[in-house]
């Protein structure tokens, strides 16, 4: 199989030193993304048939089933990826990070947009700014975790090609005990970037009611149940009329994923979905995507900084290489 895949040559860039808490940066784009807030711009390329058959786990087996028969699938880190020295590392930068976020936080009595309730790492906010430098090395235990073969092995099998990596981020949600109003994400959506999008949200602080408990309809991405409601691309029209959703899906076909710390979801988000809405305590997770290398999507909010890259198989190196 010939595959067009850059080399993973090890970059002597340093990351940028640290910064005063609370504050963002402006990153450095490349000439194509300059006069957006994307970083880059990736290389949209054929897809490659996904020949691996790796031999599943049951863990693995387990949400590989759960994203065929419904688009969304509920395990445990420890159960799917089993790494405790990498959870370690990343409960460690998540509790850096957290703190950062904290501060961050704006002090209105409702959010008027995403980045007042929803507070990113790497993702920049609508003036360009990034809460940390969003060049991410290939080492990072947040990329061994996206990266690892323990995902994607499943998310490749249920794409049925190898997939690129688009999303990276560590997510803290800012609760509005006095918000009535759900805005952008908090409402019914599909995702844009592929007729099928592999999301991954971990957990890392308990989940209830009151935190902002991810909500799936299973069954409606393309080809399911509810697949050609609003059908992804034909309009798009990404969030439909809330009234209309309200009347076509009952809420017995609607599930609400509350969830301990360590609660891994894997959901196909061009199916409706919707989060974020907390009411009286943060939520605060971690969140990565995986597209077909022939979508259109084009953006990338990081890059990967390549370095100690001998522990990756192939397939990780390829998600990587965009």
């Amino acid at each position: 199989m010939s595959v067009a895949v850059r080399p993973p040559l090890i970059t002597s860039e340093a990351l940028r030193p640290g910064r005063r808490p609370g504050s963002r940066i402006s990153p450095v784009r490349d000439s194509a993304a300059r006069k957006t807030n994307v970083l880059r711009r990736r290389v949209v390329g054929p897809a490659e048939p996904y020949d691996l058959q790796p031999n599943l786990s049951p863990a693995q087996r387990h949400v590989l089933d759960g994203l065929r028969a419904h688009g969304i699938a509920v395990t445990t880190f420890d159960d799917l990826v089993g790494d405790g020295a990498l959870w370690l590392e990343l409960e460690a930068e998540m509790r850096s990070w957290v703190a950062r976020a904290e501060k961050l936080a704006p002090k209105l009595a409702k959010p008027k947009h995403k980045s007042d309730y929803l507070i990113r790492r790497w993702t920049p906010d609508s003036d360009g700014g990034v809460v940390d430098d969003p060049r991410i090395p290939s080492d990072s235990p947040w990329v061994r975790l996206a990266a690892s073969d323990a995902l994607l092995d499943v998310v490749n099998s249920y794409r049925g090609v190898y997939t690129k990596l688009v999303g990276l981020d560590n997510w803290y949600t800012v609760p509005f005990p006095e918000s009535e109003e759900r805005v952008a994400s908090q409402l019914w959506h599909r995702d844009p970037e592929d007729v099928h999008v592999v999301k991954c949200f971990l957990y890392f602080s308990d989940v209830d009611e009151d935190a902002g408990p991810f909500e799936y309809v299973p069954g409606s991405a393309n080809g399911g149940r509810y697949g050609e409601l609003w059908q992804w691309g034909t309009e798009k029209r990404w969030y439909p009329p809330p009234e209309e959703f309200e009347a076509r899906i009952p809420m017995s076909d609607r599930v609400r994923l509350t969830g301990p710390k360590g609660t891994l979801i894997l959901c196909d988000t061009a199916g409706f979905h919707r989060g974020g809405y907390a009411r009286a305590k943060p939520r605060v997770l971690e969140s990565h995507t995986y597209i077909s290398p022939d979508a259109k999507h084009d953006k990338l909010y990081h890059e990967i900084v390549w370095r100690n890259v001998d522990g990756l198989s192939w397939q990780s190196r390829y998600a990587l290489a965009c």
